[in-house]
């Protein structure tokens, strides 16, 4: 009976080990395209995967996940600097609303470029849309898709984000 136990043990600590280097390798390809799309120094690249790595003890989100994200935000233009807040707000947004992963961080990158938002405002324009989503019969995915269509219209006719956001909601 012992000998059994001990067996499932180590068979147990084994699959346990073996899942823990899966997800290590896993977190090491997904941040490898951190390194392909956010221009950065070593230092800058450990400061991230040290970042990601606290947030997703933080948040219901994997890190490989948040290394997804952090890639797209890249890729979409965000600046070095930004990446981590616009990160922590698309799976912010993931884990509170159905607005979610990739569609979701283009669609919001999209929109700040299109109004000119400074780029360390990502978290108020997330904050604004749970809000709204949370306050109208409007799901947070349809303001941010409503308000990416609206916004080169408000930009010209001189609306805020927060306006362009409230009429979507509407």
């Amino acid at each position: 009976e012992v000998g059994r136990l001990a067996g499932q043990m180590g068979d147990a600590i084994m699959g346990a080990m073996e899942d823990a280097a899966t997800k290590a390798i896993d977190f090491e390809d997904a941040f490898s395209n951190v390194r392909k799309t956010v221009d950065g120094s070593e230092e800058d690249y450990a400061a991230l995967t040290d970042e990601i790595r606290r947030m997703a003890l933080e948040i219901p989100v994997a890190a490989e996940e948040l290394a997804n994200i952090a890639a797209s935000a890249g890729q979409l233009g965000i600046k070095k600097d930004n990446v981590i807040e616009f990160t922590r707000t698309i799976a912010d947004l993931g884990v509170s609303s159905n607005l979610a992963g990739e569609e979701g961080a283009t669609m919001l990158a999209r929109f700040a470029n299109i109004t000119q938002m400074p780029q360390d405002k990502f978290r108020n324009l997330g904050s604004a849309i749970v809000d709204l989503g949370n306050n109208s019969a409007a799901t947070e995915a349809e303001i941010a898709a409503m308000a990416l269509r609206l916004a080169g219209a408000g930009e010209i006719v001189g609306m805020s984000e927060g306006d362009i956001l409230g009429l979507a909601a509407a």
